[in-house]
């Protein structure tokens, strides 16, 4: 299956569904020259191997897809060494660490978000809404959730401004697979910056702890003795604004782009905002923001007819599994309303399932319903198809420019005298 294309190539990132199809079902698990890894493609393997922590192992998962040439780790040794974040962990130390972050995403405290979302979704709406057109990716689809996982963080929204950018160059310095090296030197510089500015946030809160997620994170970084290792609590916070920012960026960019290539469903959503959910849940499954994970295998492992050798990473292909024939019916169909889409794997299973589910379908909601009410006539500015980000790890669009029917400009706010003035004599 994979010798036959590229994971890196335009075609691939621009549609890998048909590819994945092939491979369900002439090659469904096999080696991949391009990643490094063995690549597993059904729904029910993925599953399996999601579930089974004893044979398959999280830890150092989220390598570089290409090794980094030394320019690049000359920059990275001036910032934190990479530790085991959340998702790099295994039972037990995992178990210990989700406990405490669980904390901050209960279902109480998402629900309280709601009123938070819903009033930053309008501000970014108020600034562009009498425009008429605008490029939603950074008007609207990047700037919530940031300024959303900032506001979790305990963080400003000065702060906030900076870890978009941020979060945009860990996933091409980690994921992108091909840059050229000035590219990459610049995302590791930018990586590098974050951690630095985290470690002073963290630092600062050990001498005031406060309701908030970076306290959250000093404490699980913090041992029985008092002991910071400042390490892990960097790895930590750089995991909490890479994902609260990324995924929800593209799922917010996916299901808009989604809703206006099907106008049938966009126009249902206008009419009942409460479908704003479902549209979230298919677009998670039609075309999940975090299209593959990978795992290590702990030991030599028979799948089917195929052998993974110890020590070998696997990559799981989420996407794929959400498209699988034997599991979703039609699986290239946008439908909303299926009866089978709660068994997409956009967010995991097993003890890894996303921490932030939650607050990613909230937001989600929000954001569709924000946007289909107040931009009446809602449509792609340009012709598709739209260019996605060359990433192996994250789907999501370049750009996202739509247009709509602006209200007509009030004469009377115009610069010149106003209807009921005197003119100059």
């Amino acid at each position: 299956m994979c010798p036959a294309f590229s994971f890196f190539s335009p075609e691939v990132q621009q549609d890998p569904y048909s590819r994945y199809a092939v491979a369900r079902a002439e090659e469904p698990i096999s080696f991949c020259e391009d990643l490094g890894m063995w690549v597993v493609t059904r729904h029910a393997d993925v599953v399996a191997i999601l579930r089974d922590t004893d044979r398959f192992s999280s830890r150092v998962t989220t390598t570089n897809v290409k090794e980094p040439p030394p320019e690049v780790m000359a920059v990275m040794r001036k910032g934190f060494p990479r530790s085991g974040s959340i998702v790099q962990l295994d039972p037990p130390e995992h178990t210990a660490v989700r406990r405490k972050m669980n904390a901050a995403f209960t279902a109480e405290r998402i629900s309280a978000l709601e009123g938070t979302v819903v009033a930053l979704a309008d501000a970014l709406v108020d600034a562009f809404v009498a425009d008429g057109r605008a490029e939603l990716m950074t008007r609207f689809c990047g700037p919530l959730p940031v300024a959303v996982i900032a506001g979790i963080l305990g963080v400003s929204q000065a702060d906030a401004s900076k870890f978009g950018q941020w979060a945009d160059d860990a996933a091409r310095l980690f994921m992108g697979g091909q840059l050229p090296t000035d590219e990459w030197v610049r995302a590791a510089e930018s990586v590098v910056a974050m951690q630095h500015h985290l470690a002073g946030l963290i630092t600062e809160r050990a001498s005031a702890p406060a309701a908030d997620l970076l306290t959250t994170i000093l404490q699980a970084a913090t041992d029985s003795g008092g002991r910071l290792d400042m390490i892990k609590a960097v790895t930590y916070a750089t995991t909490f604004v890479f994902a609260g920012h990324k995924t929800t960026t593209d799922l917010l960019g996916n299901a808009v782009r989604l809703l206006l290539l099907h106008p049938d469903r966009l126009a249902a959503l206008v009419r009942d905002p409460s479908l704003a959910a479902a549209a979230v849940e298919e677009t998670l499954r039609r075309d999940c923001p975090v299209p593959g994970t990978t795992r290590v295998a702990r030991v030599e492992v028979k799948l089917g007819d195929v052998t993974i050798p110890q020590d070998a990473r696997v990559f799981l292909a989420l996407g794929s599994a959400n498209h699988d024939e034997r599991v979703i019916a039609d699986p290239l169909r946008f439908d909303p309303e299926r009866a089978d889409v709660g068994e997409h794997l956009a967010f995991g299973r097993g003890v890894h399932f996303c921490l932030g589910a939650a607050l990613a379908r909230l937001q989600g909601r929000v954001g569709l319903s924000v946007l289909t009410s107040r931009l009446p006539g809602l449509r792609l500015a340009g012709d598709p198809p739209l260019k996605f980000r060359q990433v192996v790890m994250f789907r999501g669009l370049v750009s996202l420019e739509v247009c709509w029917d602006a209200p007509a400009a009030d004469p009377r706010s115009s610069a010149g005298p106003s209807a009921t003035s005197t003119p100059a004599t």
